[in-house]
């Protein structure tokens, strides 16, 4: 069976159920689903900022958000969510294509994302494309989680 490669488009306010739909399919809380709905839009109206979502048929199966900063001209991807179904379906992939594609366009030399340090499956597909340990963060995420920084350099 060939594998059907999604398509990345840019995030429009009627797409905001399917944050939501992505989010509770993996389990997050209410009150984490709220801000990703809104971050959504913050990200999306911002002139330094992008949000794509993959598309597989008619169904929206992942999104990310990414965020470029003159000062160090650098990327970071603030979220990225696949739906479990269709994970391991290069969804995130061509997310994270589309993100170094937008870095690219924007003159940075680099792109970041943090994730829990117990995110392992988050650790080895970030290696997976291309990306380097950068640090470790202390209780980033709360006092009993550190988070971990990826970073790829062009």
């Amino acid at each position: 069976m060939a594998v059907q490669t999604p398509s990345i488009e840019p995030y429009q306010a009627a797409d905001r159920p399917a944050i939501r739909q992505i989010l509770e399919a993996i389990g997050w809380d209410e009150h984490y689903i709220v801000s990703f709905e809104q971050a959504a839009e913050h990200f999306a109206q911002r002139a330094d900022a992008a949000v794509y979502l993959a598309r597989l048929d008619e169904t929206h199966v992942g999104f990310l958000f990414v965020q470029f900063y003159a000062w160090n001209r650098l990327c970071q991807i603030h979220g990225l969510a696949v739906h479990p179904a269709f994970q391991r379906r290069g969804v995130a992939s061509a997310l994270v294509a589309q993100a170094e594609a937008y870095a690219r366009a924007c003159g940075a030399r680099g792109i970041y994302v943090d994730t829990p340090v117990t995110n392992a499956g988050g650790r080895r597909f970030y290696e997976a494309v291309g990306y380097q340990l950068g640090y470790i963060m202390p209780r980033y995420y709360n006092d009993a989680l550190d988070g971990v920084t990826y970073q790829k350099f062009f």
